[in-house]
């Protein structure tokens, strides 16, 4: 019975051949590109033939993009999938030859032997030559100290009306031009607007998915709380995510504590916001283990005789599960607020907050409202939340 139920598998996978007898004995992985990620299709070791049939299972029958041969020490032996039987081999003047595969023919006459081939928006291998000079267009902007307006204003309509974002998720080019488009845009309320714009265009649930979560690892990773703020708030409301799960069910739940709204409930406190006199309320989530938590918590000690001039409470959340370190931590806050539950990231505060990452700071009024969430003590003191 299970013979009969593998034959139908075997029949329907695309078969990649590949004969390289050169890197005989060596490890191999079979990769293919889905934005910043790579799905592992095939690994072990070339045999002594140097041949290796590839097989791709019916899973993929829509992929279209970049697969990758990665040999262990060698670098890697690209080629686009999409649908066709071919073999490829190198040939004694280490150039490579394919057969049956109109894809990679078409590529690599431009690779290999630097023939500019009739365009055919039919194949894939076209739309990856534009993808590759439209990522060599953008790094000449970047790069640029003064980019010329008009080549900046070029690059970002190619990507708002012309770039196909489903092509990107599978061309190994990815990281590149999405950190490119990042850079390209000058402030945190530009980008956001900006991103929310791209990710109207994208018609791949699953494209569209990946582009949310990488904007959300990117705004956390440098503090851009403001084009977050613009980003979660227009995907949620888009309805296209029905299901969040990890880190966009967090982000789904941060973005329910930003600017203007009012602030959960923190648990533990003796006194709620706004009871013990504070004009303003200071709270930082942080973890025991994390290095620029205690940079962050040095400089908050520091700064904490002017905040309190200021009639601004702190109030420090532990996510550690430790009641020792906790006990130090007492030790050393100089201000009177001061929780941890040992739950972790799992905790009721953490959760109700929904962080994602520590340090996080929010700013409150004396009402319970956020003015401001940041990630250093040095936005707050530069801010003029507070001078």
């Amino acid at each position: 019975m299970v013979s009969v139920l593998m034959i139908p598998f075997i029949l329907n996978a695309q078969k990649i051949t590949i004969t390289l007898p050169q890197h005989v004995n060596k490890e191999y992985v079979f990769v293919l590109h889905k934005g910043i990620n790579q799905d592992t299709i095939q690994k072990g070791v070339l045999p002594f033939t140097g041949k290796i049939d590839v097989r791709i299972s019916d899973t993929y029958k829509d992929y279209a993009g970049m697969g990758g041969l990665i040999i262990k020490d060698i670098s890697a032996f690209n080629m686009i999938v999409n649908h066709e039987d071919f073999s490829v081999e190198q040939g004694a003047d280490g150039k490579y030859i394919f057969n049956n595969s109109a894809e990679n023919k078409y590529l690599y006459s431009i690779i290999q032997d630097r023939i500019i081939p009739e365009e055919d928006t039919t194949l894939y291998a076209s739309r990856f030559i534009q993808l590759i000079r439209y990522n060599q267009a953008l790094n000449k902007v970047i790069s640029q100290r003064f980019p010329n307006l008009k080549e900046k204003g070029a690059i970002r309509s190619y990507a708002l009306n012309d770039l196909s974002f489903e092509t990107l998720y599978t061309s190994s080019l990815w990281y590149n031009i999405i950190d490119a488009l990042v850079k390209l845009n000058g402030d945190q309320q530009a980008l956001g607007e900006y991103m929310t714009k791209l990710l109207e265009k994208i018609r791949s649930d699953e494209v569209y998915v990946h582009l949310v979560d990488n904007l959300i690892t990117i705004t956390e990773q440098y503090g851009w709380d403001d084009a977050f703020d613009i980003i979660i708030p227009y995907v949620e409301q888009s309805g296209r995510i029905p299901v969040p799960q990890d880190k966009i069910y967090t982000a789904f739940i941060l973005a329910k504590v930003r600017k203007g709204m009012e602030a959960p409930k923190i648990e533990g406190l003796s006194k709620s916001i706004g009871e013990a006199g504070e004009e303003k309320a200071l709270i930082v989530f942080y973890q025991p283990d994390c290095e620029n938590c205690h940079i962050q918590l040095k400089q908050l000690i520091n700064e904490y005789s002017k905040l309190e001039s200021e009639k601004i409470r702190v109030i420090s959340i532990s996510g550690g599960d430790d009641n020792e370190v906790f006990e130090q931590d007492l030790k050393n806050f100089p201000w009177m607020d001061k929780l941890c539950d040992f739950n972790g990231y799992s905790g009721k505060n953490f959760m109700n907050y929904g962080i994602m990452g520590t340090p996080t700071f929010f700013l409150l009024d004396k009402k319970g409202k956020v003015l401001r969430r940041f990630a250093q003590i040095s936005e707050l003191m530069l801010s003029n939340a507070v001078l």
